[in-house]
């Protein structure tokens, strides 16, 4: 998903610097909302040698954000481990990240570029930065970061993914697209990548952590004593895309449990790691026909690292990570 490992960057052209400078005189990169950009906690910095390698997931709550002829969004996710240990990119300030999508999208005249701003995973990056569309082309979105994000200090955030939706509309044709990514003014993190948005037919069953019934405390990632109960329940979010106002619940499974829609299985929830026991929780109506689902996980007697994996049948996945420590 990235192009072939790049030799220490060449000085940014000063026909692109004086189109930066003429932006920002005139004001555009000041009049679009914030981005969302996801964080991890850290304690040390993190040097890198070249542009890094970015996937595109799909956006929690949304299930067309990658579907044919509907408006992007996604996360352009960034090689780093959600583990909040592990700390993120720093980025200096002054960087630009330019986005430029493929000739497939097509830009819609007349709607603002738009964006939202949320906390999901460690919560968001408080670095100023600014979002606007290339003056010059239409198919590419712009991202300026006035602060740096430095993951040096003691619980220091580190950019690990940027979230955006934007008023392009996907491709008719379901395929793999190359969207261009060209770090710049951006020290070690400077170059040109490529991420690829898997775009379907078809808008696609969603699944992914719901931490907001926890004060937005962060479910993935706890440690757990073996025999222990995980301090907090582990909540997930099924969004359906022909199905709204479905009764979402979990059953009993082969493998573990199953994802129940109207009773009727549609995916399933398994653990991989060592071992943990799931227990489901019942909701009522006012959660189950929002889609939310929770379960209690309690950790064996061996210690390691569990998985909790959430799948839907012709739709997404997603994985919550337990540590399971000693006596």
């Amino acid at each position: 998903m990235t192009l072939k490992p790049l030799r220490p960057p060449s000085p940014v052209p000063e026909s692109i610097r004086e189109q930066l400078s003429a932006w920002l005189r005139a004001g555009l990169l000041t009049f679009g909302i914030p981005a969302v950009i996801a964080l991890a906690l850290g304690t040390t910095g993190f040097a890198n040698a070249e542009a890094p390698t970015v996937t595109v997931g799909y956006q929690p709550m949304v299930s067309t954000g990658l579907a044919a002829k509907q408006p992007f969004e996604a996360w352009f996710v960034f090689d780093k481990s959600s583990d909040p240990t592990v700390p993120g990119y720093a980025v200096p300030a002054g960087t630009t990240i330019r986005f430029t999508f493929p000739k497939a999208f097509t830009p819609r005249t007349g709607y603002p570029l738009e964006s939202v701003m949320i906390k999901w995973e460690q919560g968001s990056v408080p670095a100023k930065f600014t979002l606007a569309p290339d003056s010059r082309d239409p198919r590419t979105i712009i991202i300026h970061f006035d602060d740096a994000i430095s993951p040096e200090a003691l619980g220091g955030p580190g950019l690990k993914a940027i979230h955006l939706r934007t008023n392009e509309i996907n491709p008719a044709k379901a395929g793999d697209y190359p969207i261009v990514m060209q770090f710049m003014d951006a020290g070690a993190l400077s170059g040109t990548t490529k991420a690829i948005a898997h775009i379907r037919a078809k808008p696609a069953p969603n699944v992914a952590a719901y931490n907001q019934l926890h004060q937005s405390k962060d479910e993935n990632w706890q440690h757990v004593r073996v025999g222990e109960e995980a301090p907090l329940p582990i909540d997930l979010l099924v969004t359906l895309p022909d199905s709204s106002r479905s009764v979402i619940s979990l059953g009993a499974g082969e493998r573990g449990l199953d994802i129940l829609r109207d009773g009727t299985r549609i995916g399933s929830i398994t653990t991989k790691g060592v071992p943990v026991a799931l227990t489901p929780v019942t909701f009522g109506p006012g959660f189950s026909r929002l889609g939310i689902v929770e379960i209690h996980a309690k950790a064996g007697m061996t210690p390691g690292t569990s998985e909790v994996v959430a799948a839907l049948d012709g739709g997404t996945q997603y994985v919550i990570h337990l540590v399971v420590e000693g006596p």
